[in-house]
C-alpha cells in the first residue's frame, strides 16, 4: 500500500447493505463507506475497517475528494454502480466535480469583482425621495419604486448584483432609509 486517497464517503439504504472488501472482513455495511483509492485499486470499506486499516496514515484524517465527510446518500443506480463498478461510479463523481469547478469558474467570471466595478462615495449616490407619497400611488407603488432604488444604491456602493441570494438584507436597509427620508 504506497498512497491511499479517500474519494468519497457514501450512504445506501439500511435494506441495500453493500460489503465492506477489508481482507477477511466482508461485513454489510450502509452507513459510512468509505471509498478508497490504494495504488491503482479503488475499494470499499465500512467506518471500523477504514480507522484500522489507515490508523495513524494522513489519508485517515483527510477530507473525501468527491464528497463532504458526512457522506452523500447514493441513488439506486450509483449504489448498483459501486458494488459492480466502483471505478465507474468514482469517474461519475469526477464528472460531477469537474461539472461543479467548472460551473463556479463561470460564475466568477461573469460577476464582476467589487475592484472593477467603478465605486461611487455614498454621498454621491442619488437618493430620490420617494418617502412622500404623491397623490395617486399606492403603498404597492412606493416600495417598489425605493426597492428599485435601494437596488441601484447596493449595486453602486458595494460593486455586487443585489439580484444575488445573501445582499436582501442590505437591499431592505436601503430601503427603509429612502423611505424614511422626509
Amino acid at each position: 500500500m504506497n498512497s491511499a486517497q479517500l474519494l468519497a464517503v457514501v450512504e445506501v439504504p439500511h435494506d441495500d447493505r453493500v460489503r465492506c472488501q477489508a481482507a477477511g472482513c466482508n461485513h454489510p455495511v450502509f452507513r459510512r463507506i468509505h471509498v478508497v483509492r490504494e495504488d491503482s485499486l479503488v475499494h470499499v470499506y465500512g467506518s471500523e475497517c477504514f480507522k484500522k486499516l489507515f490508523l495513524g496514515l494522513p489519508v485517515a484524517s483527510s477530507t473525501p475528494k468527491y464528497t463532504s465527510s458526512e457522506g452523500r446518500q447514493l441513488t439506486k443506480e450509483e449504489r448498483q454502480l459501486l458494488i459492480e463498478n466502483t471505478e465507474r461510479l468514482i469517474q461519475q463523481f469526477e464528472a460531477e466535480y469537474q461539472a461543479e469547478l467548472a460551473r463556479k469558474a463561470t460564475l466568477t467570471a461573469v460577476r464582476p469583482t467589487p475592484a472593477s466595478v467603478p465605486v461611487m462615495p455614498a454621498a454621491a449616490a442619488p437618493i430620490q425621495q420617494v418617502a412622500r407619497k404623491p397623490a395617486g400611488i399606492t403603498d404597492t407603488a412606493l416600495r417598489h419604486a425605493a426597492e428599485t432604488q435601494a437596488k441601484r444604491i447596493v449595486r453602486s456602493k458595494y460593486g455586487v448584483d443585489p439580484e444575488l441570494p445573501g445582499w436582501r438584507g442590505l437591499v431592505v436597509a436601503e430601503m427603509e432609509r429612502i423611505l424614511n427620508v422626509g
